[in-house]
Order: C-alpha cells, then sequence, then structure tokens
C-alpha cells in the first residue's frame, strides 16, 4: 500500500483543502475508488480522523480512497464546507493530475461519518448520478429537521446563526434527491446519543417513498457515554466494527456492479 498524502484539490483553502490518497498494492484501470470525508460537527478533526476508513477501503477492499480535509464552520460557516466537499468530489472525478490516474474513476463511492455522513449525502446527491455508485453515511446526520429539533446549537454553529427554515432546506440530503440518484446505505447505533437514529430513518423512508434505494444497518453496541458506537474502543487509528466493515464491504462490492 503507498499514501501519497497532502493532494490538494483547493489551493486557496490551504490545509483545509488537502486530501491523502490511499492506493493498493495493485492498481489496475478496473480498481475502483471512494471519497471519503470525515466527521467532527463540522467544526472539528480532520482526514487523520478517517484514516483508520482509508487504510481499510484499500488494505482488505483493494479500493483506492481519497481521504480530505474541509473548511470547519467555526471559521467559514455553511456552505463553505458542503461547497468543499463537493469540488473535492469533482476534483477526484475529472482533475488531469498524475496521482489519479491508472484507477476506474468512472463512478465512486461517497463516505462519510456523523457530520460527515451528512456531507457525503450532499456530496453524492450533487455530483452527476452516473459518477456515483453509491453513498454511504456511517451515523450520518441524514434528515437535518429532526437533528435540529433536538440539537438546535450545532446548525447555529453550522450556519453562524440560527438558521431559516429556507436554510435548513438548502442544506437537507433529500432536497437534492431525484430519480436518478445513486443508492444510499445508511449505518446507525440504536442507542447513538450523538447523532439519533431517527435522523436516519426519516431520510431513508423518505428515499423509499420516493422509489429510490435506500439500506440501512441498524445494530446494537455495549458502550456508554456520549458516543456514535461505531469506533473499536482504543484503535489507532479508528477502526471501525468489524460487523458495520462487512455491512459497508457488501454494499460497495454491490453498487460498483451495477
Amino acid at each position: 500500500m503507498k499514501v501519497m498524502n497532502h493532494i490538494s484539490y483547493r489551493k486557496e483553502n490551504g490545509f483545509r483543502g488537502l486530501g491523502d490518497l490511499y492506493l493498493p498494492d495493485t492498481v489496475t484501470p478496473e480498481t475502483s475508488a471512494a471519497l471519503l470525508i470525515h466527521g467532527g460537527g463540522w467544526n472539528a478533526l480532520d482526514k487523520s480522523s478517517f484514516a483508520g476508513v482509508a487504510l481499510w477501503l484499500c488494505q482488505e477492499l483493494g479500493m483506492v480512497a481519497y481521504n480530505i480535509n474541509y473548511r470547519l464552520c467555526g471559521q467559514t460557516p455553511w456552505p463553505a464546507c458542503g461547497d468543499d466537499c463537493l469540488d473535492a468530489g469533482n476534483f477526484f472525478l475529472n482533475a488531469a493530475v498524475p496521482e489519479f490516474q491508472g484507477f476506474d474513476r468512472k463512478r465512486i463511492v461517497v463516505i462519510g461519518a456523523s457530520a460527515g455522513g451528512h456531507l457525503a449525502l450532499m456530496t453524492g446527491l450533487r455530483l452527476p448520478p452516473e459518477r456515483v455508485a453509491g453513498i454511504v453515511s456511517i451515523s450520518g446526520i441524514a434528515d437535518m429537521g429532526e437533528d435540529f429539533r433536538e440539537n438546535p446549537g450545532r446548525y447555529e454553529c453550522l450556519f453562524g446563526h440560527m438558521p431559516s427554515r429556507e436554510e435548513l432546506r438548502q442544506a437537507e440530503p433529500v432536497s437534492y434527491v431525484g430519480k436518478s440518484s445513486p443508492p444510499v446505505l445508511c449505518t446507525h447505533e440504536h442507542h447513538d446519543n450523538v447523532v439519533s437514529i431517527e435522523s436516519a430513518n426519516r431520510f431513508l423512508n423518505n428515499l423509499r417513498a420516493r422509489g429510490n434505494t435506500a439500506e440501512a444497518y441498524f445494530y446494537d453496541k455495549e458502550e456508554t457515554g456520549y458516543s456514535h458506537r461505531i469506533w473499536i474502543p482504543d484503535s489507532t487509528p479508528h477502526k471501525l466494527y468489524p460487523d458495520i466493515e462487512e455491512r459497508i464491504a457488501d454494499f460497495i462490492r454491490r453498487v460498483m456492479k451495477k
């Protein structure tokens, strides 16, 4: 495996416009690729916090992974982080740079966790649908209306003020769902106390009512404290529980065949 650090998709953003490219030992024109988006409440962390997912995709599934940073809302409010992730997705798909040659960029998978799950949905649903094989939201904020009712403070940070209903609508993933939107998988722990599972439930039900492919993996973990219950305790870098990895791997293999 090879890691190519700090490939810039948006130079004016400095560190926040960088991504790390993970390449498996064998790369062919058929090697599939994923765009990875870290969490942190839109206001914390960076690509290093999602390195464990990139390593897993690369080492276990033989995929290329582009693991990105984005501007945090504490410095630059919405839509900055959403625009950055969309720019990174378009860059990954289309940029004629040497690092992105030799593997399959015709269709990618977009994966994120927590706030990164929201950004993965917003990115995958706004990229050209024929270029996105699938979207994975791991304990993500999928339905903002539900989450806003429970956690209004995080939205004041995201927008730089308490958002209006129209501002929330413009940041809602479901606002960008169309007939040709890619398949979506939402994974979530039943007792997640950071983002309620109802956020995923409401979003998936909305997709199904529209006739879109919407899959769920809901599960229970024996953890305590304020937690999504997605990471193996004390793993460095953070590593997803094996059953979550298995479910995501199954989804990726199926959508990449279509």
